[in-house]
C-alpha cells in the first residue's frame, strides 16, 4: 500500500491511497464545529449523488474518527483540464444548472446563522474584526433573510477543481452543499473561481441555456457582494483556526 497527501485544505486533509485493489481517496475531517458543517449529511447527500452519477461512491465512513474513504477519480479536474477557459465555463454553467435541478431532500440550511457562528468563533481570536464583520452583514440583511426563499439543491463551493470531466462528470467536496438559495451558489462559483466580468457572462449565459433559467444581473451583483464578504469572513476565521492547531 502506498499512500501519499493531496491537499492539506481549511476542512479537510486529503490522501490518495494506491493499493492493490485499487486507488482511493481518504479525507480526514478538520474543524467542522467551526464551519457548521454536518458530516453525516455530507456523507448522506454524496451517496444519493452517487447514485445520480454525479459523484464518486462512500466506500467507507467513520464519523468518530473523521474518515470518508472514496474511489480516485482518474481524470483530470477541470483547473488541470487542458480545454479552454471558455470550454472550461461553459461546462461549468452546465454542471451548476443540473446540480440545481437535482430532487435532494435535505434541509433548508440557515445563512444567517452560518454566518454568525462564522462571526462568533472570530471573536474568540479578534473581538473587534469579528464586529466590524457583523456591522457588514447586518447592512446585507434582507439578503441574508431571503436566502431559503425559493430554495434549490446547492454544491455552494463549485469551484474548478471540484469538478472532473469523466463519463459522466463527477463532483466532489459536497459538505457546504443543501437546499439554499440559487443566486447565492452561483455567486460562490463566480468568486471561488475568480472569474472576470467576461467570464461571468459566459458563465451565466451557460447557466441560463442549460437551466432555463433567467438571472437577473443586479439581484446577482448583489449576491456576489455578499459573498466576498462571507468569504473574507470564513477566510480570516480559517487563518486562526491553522494558527492555533499547527
Amino acid at each position: 500500500m502506498k499512500t501519499e497527501p493531496l491537499l492539506r485544505g481549511v476542512a479537510n486533509d486529503v490522501y490518495k491511497i494506491t493499493s492493490t485493489s485499487g486507488v482511493y481517496v481518504l479525507k480526514h475531517f478538520r474543524f467542522d464545529h467551526p464551519y457548521g458543517l454536518d458530516r453525516d449529511q455530507e456523507v448522506a447527500v454524496q451517496q444519493i449523488l452517487f447514485n445520480h452519477g454525479l459523484a464518486p461512491e462512500v466506500l467507507h465512513y467513520d464519523a468518530v474518527q473523521g474518515l470518508m474513504l472514496q474511489a480516485f477519480i482518474e481524470t483530470p479536474d477541470l483547473s488541470h483540464d487542458s480545454k479552454s477557459m471558455g470550454t472550461k465555463i461553459q461546462r461549468l454553467g452546465e454542471i451548476s444548472a443540473h446540480i440545481h435541478r437535482l430532487p435532494v431532500d435535505v434541509p433548508v440550511w440557515s445563512l444567517r446563522s452560518r454566518v454568525q457562528r462564522y462571526c462568533d468563533n472570530l471573536a474568540q481570536y479578534e473581538p473587534e474584526r469579528a464586529r466590524q464583520f457583523q456591522k457588514r452583514l447586518q447592512q446585507q440583511r434582507k439578503l441574508l433573510d431571503s436566502f431559503g426563499n425559493n430554495p434549490v439543491f446547492c454544491h455552494n463551493d463549485l469551484a474548478f477543481h471540484h469538478v472532473f470531466l469523466s463519463q459522466p462528470p463527477q463532483v466532489i467536496d459536497w459538505e457546504y452543499s443543501g437546499l439554499g438559495e440559487r443566486y447565492f451558489d452561483l455567486a460562490n462559483c463566480i468568486q471561488v473561481n475568480q472569474l472576470e466580468r467576461s467570464e461571468q457572462r459566459a458563465f451565466i449565459n451557460a447557466y441560463e441555456g442549460a437551466s432555463g433559467e433567467r438571472v437577473d444581473s443586479q439581484h446577482l451583483q448583489n449576491w456576489l457582494e455578499l459573498s466576498q464578504t462571507i468569504s473574507q469572513l470564513w477566510y480570516e476565521l480559517h487563518h486562526h483556526l491553522q494558527h492555533h492547531h499547527l
